[in-house]
């Protein structure tokens, strides 16, 4: 049975959207950009530090994310399909305005990502 952080952070994660689209435009439009293959940098991991407030850290990969509380637990939970889609996709290149600069207009390597 699913704890309460659990049923928590999937209602959070089903709030994304119906599919990868969606979360796509959502995350866009609330200015969630990461980086591919990187799941600490993945837009949803962003999403879900910002908007559940005791989230200290969060990491999505394709199936399940996990996220670390203000109060020291882990929780993971499954992606839903669309979620997980969505990361897929994400991670071979489908949403370039999702993905984060890492350099400035001259090439240099950005140190200091705002992500």
């Amino acid at each position: 049975m699913p704890t309460s952080a659990q049923h928590r952070l999937a209602m959070v994660l089903n709030a994304l959207g119906d599919n990868a689209e969606d979360i796509a435009h959502l995350l866009q439009f609330g200015g969630w950009r990461g980086l591919p293959h990187d799941a600490h940098s993945c837009p949803i991991a962003l999403y879900l530090r910002t908007v559940v407030t005791d989230v200290t850290d969060a990491a999505v990969g394709s199936g399940r994310a996990t996220v670390h509380t203000s109060d020291g637990a882990e929780v993971v939970v499954e992606l839903t399909n669309a979620a997980a889609g969505f990361v897929l996709a994400f991670d071979i290149g489908a949403y370039p305005a999702l993905i984060a600069t890492t350099s400035d207009d001259n090439g240099d390597v950005i140190d200091d990502l705002e992500l």
